[in-house]
């Protein structure tokens, strides 16, 4: 049974629904504790354990792919919550954790589980596979908690100086492994060719999901292998200075099977210096118009172009939802060589953690095949919620306007200079202003040059204005509006 804690009414610090009474407290215990945690938690890539470990003393557990939900038990009555709010009650694996607290002689306690699908002939299973069985009666038998914290027993705190005595403590309230509850899997380690070891054997021997490892400090190691997935790149950024003329960062997406481009993510990490150059060649030939923006770090915008371009990209981590519970969203795109891109609105997607440019997909084409987006959701499913579309009524506002010019009739140049207010900001498709810089100079090379800046701020835009304006507009410039 599946209480959504939205339709709870609030009656003197308790949540009433379905004949059920809950403290209020607990949907925003688990809010809390995974944002703790996730504060405390140190990703690592696999390939990279020598380097990145602290400490001598471990404690290594088993990664397990599923949702973290807090076990209240109160007396007589147990729930679980996770990070997204909702309360259940009446799922066998939960009435065993209960049985399992109150038969080690305790009225209440909370600990902390992966609930998890289990796996036949001991094959992984997804996160995805918890919700499946969540929704079918049938399937809530496959449904088991693996326990991996204690926050509090009988009213008192839990705390321990080290996470091995808390999982010795673990293991003491739930001292017979069955098929619904059980401690989550350990191992004690000294040194890290030990813990690359147990690495090696539960992730790449048993597809682990990964490895989350506690030493002596507050720092928690959460180990996983990189994985690749081949992505379409619809644009780029240079570099500055001596990077000028090179690739600083690609813009990156995925297909879907409507046609429509889900962009996930954006790197400049990968890429040797002789990429760097001849990348920036090729995707220069490939620019297109885009009536959307997108900008690196720098507030510079991508120069958007055509999706053609399928490279391959590793990365260590994809998260759908952030520490709050709050579900991550990827803009969508639609293309056309005429409209060049457009923004459509969003979808929930991943936040990719890591990103780096492996190799160019000269076999690869752009395509809802091999560019696909089941790639992320396989390792990373979406949550399931309703997609967002932006606002294409609202009107732009233009701000400013000024437009110089400079020569005589064999050389000529003009500068012109656009601050325009989008009002679509609320969408999340769009920043809320815009400074467009449009250089043109008929006896250049490029004879045409463009320039983006936007800004959430109306004082800064007005900023980026004024910092060009003086760094173009010099002397022999005249101003015709």
């Amino acid at each position: 049974m599946i209480i959504d804690k939205t339709k709870f009414t609030a009656r003197n610090g308790y949540l009433e629904a379905a004949g059920k009474s809950v403290p209020a407290e607990f949907p925003e215990t688990a809010k809390l504790y995974k944002r703790k945690v996730a504060g405390n938690f140190l990703l690592v890539d696999g390939a990279k354990i020598a380097e990145k470990l602290g400490g001598n003393d471990f404690c290594v557990t088993r990664k397990l792919d599923g949702e973290m939900q807090i076990v209240f038990v109160r007396g007589d009555e147990v729930f679980m919550s996770g990070s997204g709010g909702k309360i259940r009650v009446g799922l066998p694996c939960l009435e065993a954790c209960a049985e399992a607290i109150r038969s080690a002689g305790y009225r209440s306690a909370s600990v902390v589980a992966e609930l998890h699908v289990l796996g036949k002939d001991g094959k992984r299973t997804r996160v995805s596979d918890v919700a499946r069985a969540l929704g079918d009666e049938t399937a809530a038998s496959t449904l088991a908690l693996a326990v991996f914290d204690i926050l509090d027993l009988d009213g008192e705190k839990f705390t321990a100086d080290h996470y091995s005595q808390k999982h010795e403590k673990i293991c003491e309230i739930f001292p017979n492994v069955g098929d619904k509850v059980f401690p989550v899997e350990a191992k004690k380690a000294s040194g890290k060719d030990a813990v690359r070891a147990i690495f090696e054997a539960w992730v790449g021997g048993e597809d682990a999901e990964g490895l989350v490892v506690h030493n002596e400090t507050p720092i928690i190691y959460k180990i996983k292998p990189r994985h690749t997935i081949d992505a379409v790149v619809i644009g780029y950024t240079v570099g500055e200075g001596e990077n000028c003329g090179k690739i600083r960062d690609i813009l990156v997406a995925v297909l879907r099977e409507d046609g429509s481009i889900q962009q996930f993510g954006a790197t400049g990490n990968g890429f040797s210096e002789e990429q760097k150059s001849t990348l920036c060649e090729k995707l220069s030939s490939m620019g297109v118009e885009s009536e959307y923006i997108e900008t690196d770090s720098r507030n510079v915008a991508f120069r958007m172009v055509k999706p053609e371009l399928v490279v391959e990209l590793s990365a260590t981590d994809f998260i759908s939802e952030n520490a709050s519970g709050e579900t991550k969203f990827n803009k969508l795109l639609s293309y056309s060589d005429e409209g060049g891109y457009k923004a459509s609105g969003f979808v929930p997607g991943v936040s990719v953690i890591s990103l780096v440019f492996e190799r160019i997909r000269e076999d690869k084409s752009a395509d809802p095949a091999d560019a696909r987006v089941s790639q992320l959701s396989d390792l990373c499913p979406f949550a399931e919620v309703k997609s967002r579309v932006c606002d294409k009524n609202a009107r732009s506002e233009i701000l400013v306007r000024k437009v110089y010019t400079k020569g005589n009739g064999k050389k000529f140049m003009v500068q012109k200079f656009v601050v325009w207010k989008t009002n679509k900001e609320a969408s999340g498709m769009f920043p809320a202003y815009i400074l467009h810089h449009t250089d043109y100079s008929c006896g250049r090379k490029d004879a045409l040059k463009r320039d983006i800046r936007v800004s959430s701020s109306e004082e800064q835009i007005m900023k980026f204005l004024d910092e060009f304006l003086a760094e173009n507009i010099k002397k022999g410039w005249e101003a015709v509006q």
